[in-house]
C-alpha cells in the first residue's frame, strides 16, 4: 500500500505543533500590547493637538481688527483665512473617531485571543489534527472537515490581531514615523505662530480724533504703516494655515493607513495563508486516499 511521503507528514505536524505551542505563550501578546499602547498614545496626542488647533481657530475667527489708515476706516476679519482649516479639523475629528473605534475593536480582539479557553481549544484541536495526519480516518470526513474549519477560525482569532499590530508598528517605524513626527511638530509650531499673529493683529490703535492736529497726522501715518504691517501678518497667517492643512492631511494618511487599510489587508492575507496551509493538507490527504 502506497503511503504519503513521511517528510510531508512531518512538515504538517511540525507546523501545527509549533502553532499550538505559540498559542500558549505570551511573547507575541506582550509585544502586540506594547505596540498597541504606542499607537493609542499617538492617536491620543494627535487628537489633543487637533482640539488645540480648533480652539486657536475659534478664538481667531471671533476677532475683528479695526484700523483707520489715512483716515479711512477698515475692518478686517483674519479668522476668515482659517475657514478651510476649521473645516478640515472637523473632518479630521471624524477620522480620529474611526481610528479610535478601530483601536477599541483591536483591544477587545487582543483580550479574546489571549483567553485561556481559546488556547486550550487550539491545543486540543492541534493534537487531533496531528493524530489524523498520521492515522487518517476515512469514516469521519464531515466531522473532520468541521473541526479543521474550527481550528482555522481559532487560529485566526488567536494570532491575526497580535501579528497585525507587530507588523503595523514595524511599518510605522520604517515608513510613517518621520512623516508623523514632522507633521505634529509643524502643526504645533504653526498653532503657536497663529496665536502670536492674532495677538499682534488685535492690538488696538489710538483714535486720531481724540488728539491734536499734529498727533492726528502722526497717528494716521502710524495707522497706515500698521495696516501695511497687518497685511504682512495676515499673509503669514495664511501661510501657517496652509501648513496646517498640508500636515493635517499627512496625519490623516498615517492614521487611515495604520487603523484602516493595513489591518484589513493584513487580516485578509493572514486568513488566506491559513486557508492555503489547510488546503494543502487536504490535498495531501486526498492524494493518499487515491493511492490506497
Amino acid at each position: 500500500m502506497d503511503k504519503m511521503p513521511s517528510y510531508r507528514k512531518w512538515l504538517f505536524s511540525s507546523v501545527i505543533l509549533l502553532l499550538a505551542v505559540l498559542s500558549t505563550t505570551s511573547v507575541v501578546d506582550q509585544r502586540a500590547a506594547a505596540d498597541y499602547e504606542k499607537l493609542f498614545q499617538r492617536a491620543f496626542v494627535t487628537f489633543a493637538l487637533a482640539r488645540t488647533i480648533n480652539g486657536v481657530i475659534s478664538v481667531v475667527q471671533g476677532t475683528e481688527v479695526a484700523l483707520q489708515p489715512a483716515g479711512v476706516g477698515v475692518t478686517l476679519t483674519p479668522g476668515e483665512i482659517l475657514d478651510p482649516v476649521n473645516d478640515l479639523v472637523e473632518r479630521f475629528s471624524w477620522i480620529m473617531l474611526g481610528a479610535t473605534v478601530s483601536l477599541g475593536v483591536q483591544s477587545v480582539l487582543l483580550d479574546i485571543g489571549a483567553w485561556w479557553v481559546l488556547q486550550v481549544l487550539l491545543v486540543g484541536l492541534a493534537t487531533w489534527l496531528v493524530v489524523r495526519v498520521w492515522y487518517p480516518d476515512n469514516n469521519q470526513r464531515l466531522p473532520g472537515m468541521l473541526l479543521k474549519r474550527l481550528f482555522i477560525l481559532l487560529l485566526f482569532v488567536r494570532f491575526a490581531v497580535p501579528l497585525m499590530l507587530v507588523a503595523n508598528d514595524l511599518l510605522y517605524q520604517q515608513f510613517l514615523e518621520p512623516r508623523f513626527e514632522q507633521s505634529t511638530q509643524i502643526i504645533t509650531t504653526a498653532g503657536r505662530d497663529l496665536e502670536k499673529l492674532h495677538e499682534q493683529a488685535s492690538t488696538e490703535t489710538p483714535n486720531p480724533a481724540e488728539s491734536g492736529l499734529l498727533d492726528s497726522i502722526t497717528s494716521a501715518w502710524g495707522n497706515t504703516i500698521s495696516a501695511l504691517d497687518l497685511s504682512g501678518k495676515l499673509s503669514q497667517m495664511q501661510q501657517r494655515a496652509g501648513e496646517i492643512i498640508e500636515h493635517m492631511v499627512q496625519l490623516s494618511v498615517v492614521f487611515i493607513f495604520q487603523t484602516g487599510l493595513l489591518p484589513v489587508a493584513f487580516l485578509w492575507l493572514f486568513l488566506q495563508l491559513v486557508k492555503w496551509l489547510f488546503q494543502s493538507m487536504s490535498r495531501a490527504g486526498r492524494v493518499e486516499d487515491n493511492r490506497r
